[in-house]
């Protein structure tokens, strides 16, 4: 069995020159997140990418690895183990699916789904599934962040814009991201203004249950809001879902600016007796009895990255990552949103504060 399993692994990492459908071509593969040369990489443990060309086009390809899934992870039997992964592939496709219908123009476009047949000799006769996404020739906001510090503030702003943008298009869809990161936030265009939202192996919809719905977690611990660190579910929609993705995009702001996160300042200044096992604490306090202290560290955090921001827009970007980063999540999202029936968090609004934030920005950058 050894030898087999040795095979499916060559296997899955062997496919370059390998034809796929409508003249595609696999043409190079990437290295696996954490592999030596990428470290700032994150992505699905159980898939490997892959770029693919055809003429002067390119595309990256996501091959989903179902041995590795098979035999290095999870519980119940080989069957079982089986059907949640292809489960969990064909709800990304379903997802994927629902953005294209909806011409959804700040998610990142499926090009092709298709499977890949399993090599002569492994030991089950199971195909390796993929798909196709348009390329990102600007790469992810975390690699941009990271290459430089001499980034324009009209660039940070008007990728938030986009990715708002972005949240709300999957909102009106009732479907949730789950998994917002700078490394999901994927740049076009020479400038890499043209920021669209990619990876949507985490996502929730409503009314469609995926096998990640029942993690409190489904996403990266690191971007994840207090409540779910703490193993608390919220009952609404608005709460559990759409408020982790309003968290997810003020970690993003604060991150584009300042290169850290809350959950950064919250591991460093809270005491471990009060920090959960995640956040290298010692575990055992509970949400409710760790919020006071939580919303004392948040003040406290929002007090220091307030230097990152430009001077002229200062205010107000603390004002929305305040209503954004609440670890309080019955008070996240805009004030005048939540009082309305439903509670809703009011995405529009921070859509046009960005908006305005970044015609702002230009108006500066060009004076003199």
């Amino acid at each position: 069995m050894t030898d087999q399993v040795e095979v499916w692994e060559d296997a899955i990492v062997n496919l370059v020159g390998t034809s796929l459908d409508n003249g595609w071509t696999i043409t190079e593969l990437l290295p696996r997140p954490g592999a030596e040369g990428a470290e700032d990489l994150t992505g699905a443990w159980f898939s490997v990418g892959y770029i693919a060309k055809k003429e002067n086009q390119k595309a990256f390809v996501k091959v989903i690895d179902i041995q590795r899934a098979l035999t290095r992870h999870g519980h119940g039997t080989l069957m079982e183990r089986l059907k949640n992964v292809t489960d969990s592939h064909s709800f990304e496709c379903s997802i994927l699916n629902v953005c294209s219908q909806a011409k959804l123009d700040r998610i990142v476009q499926i090009l092709a789904r298709g499977e890949i047949p399993p090599p002569a000799n492994a030991p089950m006769p199971i195909a390796f599934p993929y798909i196709m996404f348009e390329w990102a020739d600007g790469g992810d906001v975390r690699k941009m962040v990271s290459r430089t510090n001499a980034i324009e503030n009209a660039w940070r702003l008007e990728v938030l814009h986009s990715v708002a943008v972005g949240l709300m298009q999957l909102h009106g869809q009732e479907i949730a991201h789950q998994d917002l990161k700078p490394s999901n936030v994927l740049l076009f265009g020479q400038d890499g203004k043209d920021a669209k939202i990619g990876d949507l192996g985490c996502a929730s919809r409503k009314g469609m249950e995926a096998n990640h719905d029942g993690m409190f977690v489904a996403g990266a611990l690191k971007y994840a809001p207090p409540e779910q660190i703490y193993g608390v579910r919220p009952e609404k929609w608005e709460d559990r879902r759409e408020g982790c993705d309003l968290y997810h995009l003020g970690c993003l702001a604060t991150f584009i600016f300042s290169g850290v996160t809350p959950t950064d300042y919250y591991v460093q200044n809270i005491d471990p007796a009060i920090r959960p096992i995640h956040w290298q604490g010692r575990g055992g306090c509970n949400y409710q009895t760790a919020l006071p202290v939580l919303t004392s560290a948040f003040t406290a955090f929002v007090s220091e990255i307030k230097s990152s921001f430009p001077a002229w827009g200062a205010e107000e970007l603390t004002q929305i990552l305040i209503h954004a980063c609440n670890p309080d999540y019955t008070k996240r999202g805009d004030p005048d949103s939540r009082a309305r029936t439903g509670n809703p968090i009011g995405m529009e609004t921070f859509i046009s504060r960005f908006d305005r934030l970044s015609k702002r920005a230009l108006v500066e950058s060009r004076r003199p």
